[in-house]
């Protein structure tokens, strides 16, 4: 009878497991550095913070002792309070300007998430005030601090790198993972971001916002897999294909007010519109290859996601 039940308890957590991971398979940046990949839901992550210390295109990431302003100049990456050794484990933090950079600082065919996408994480996980537990790496081994309830469930390992501030300086390593987004904070000069972050003393997943020159870890997330992805959104809408080249669609299951608004990752609008009812072929071949942030809104709704032009 124990040994049936065993079993069973067995066959319960393969079935739990499958949920959230497929055939791993790895990813390398441009600096060689490799890392595994764990599909959650329909998203598909790096399992380690970015190490890199260069762009997708091979130019430097500066690094830098000094105190840096909060402009777009501020395009630095650092290793937690200039010491190497840390970089295996918790990899590099890098400031907003360089994650938003067109060059791309994640490796081909892979992005900085959204806020919106790493909402769809969170609720997938069962929402912001559980996500943390199933987010954050077992154990003490890189935590401080750790309890029963954490579970890593997601396979996500979510680690501690800590924080650089201006002029503070490093701080939380061991107790705080904290995920830039590529998404702007709603201020006029932009100069703010949310990012996503687990903590030692509890086990949410907060979204929250921090000065764009501070120094913060790197997840990155798999292109859209496929050539339509559906977004929770305004009326049923479906953006494809994503990556784009020349063209993109945009549409609705259901009749609304929509306007299109297409930001660069500074946060200047380039690209304003009124959507019809059902299909709207948007032309952006205009843009420059790279990530843009694609909005739109009805009455008091809005949605976002990032948009890719090849």
């Amino acid at each position: 009878m124990l040994n049936t039940l065993l079993k069973f308890n067995f066959v319960l957590i393969v079935i739990f497991l499958s949920r959230f991971s497929c055939n791993a398979q790895t990813i390398s940046d441009i600096d060689g550095n490799i890392y595994p990949t764990i599909t959650i839901g329909t998203q598909i992550w790096m399992q380690e913070n970015l190490k890199t210390s260069h762009f997708n295109n091979g130019d430097l990431i500066p690094t830098t002792t000094l105190t840096v302003p909060v402009d777009s100049s501020s395009i630095y990456q650092w290793a937690y309070n200039g010491d190497s050794n840390y970089l295996q484990t918790y990899g590099r933090l890098y400031s907003w300007f360089a994650v938003i950079s067109n060059k791309n600082i994640c490796p081909l065919g892979w992005h900085v998430p959204s806020n919106l996408e790493f909402l769809d994480l969170s609720n997938f996980l069962g929402g912001d005030s559980i996500a943390g537990a199933k987010l954050k790496e077992n154990g003490t081994s890189n935590w401080l601090s750790t309890d029963t309830s954490v579970n890593n469930a997601s396979l996500f390992t979510g680690l501690p790198g800590g924080f650089r501030g201006n002029p503070s300086g490093y701080t939380n390593i061991g107790t705080h993972a904290l995920f830039w987004s590529s998404t702007p904070w709603a201020s006029p000069a932009f100069q703010r971001a949310y990012y996503y972050g687990l903590f030692a003393n509890n086990n949410n997943f907060t979204k929250s916002v921090a000065l764009a020159n501070c120094g913060l870890s790197v997840r990155c997330m798999k292109d859209f897999p496929l050539d339509i992805k559906e977004i929770p959104s305004i009326n049923g809408m479906q953006i494809y294909p994503n990556p784009a080249k020349d063209k993109v669609n945009i549409v609705f299951k259901t009749a609304g007010q929509h306007q299109l608004f297409i930001y660069n990752m500074m946060g200047m609008l380039l690209l304003q519109q009124h959507l019809g009812d059902s299909n709207n072929l948007i032309d952006i071949h205009a843009l420059e290859s790279g990530l843009y942030i694609l909005q739109v809104t009805e009455e008091n709704q809005h949605a976002e996601t990032i948009l890719i032009k090849q």
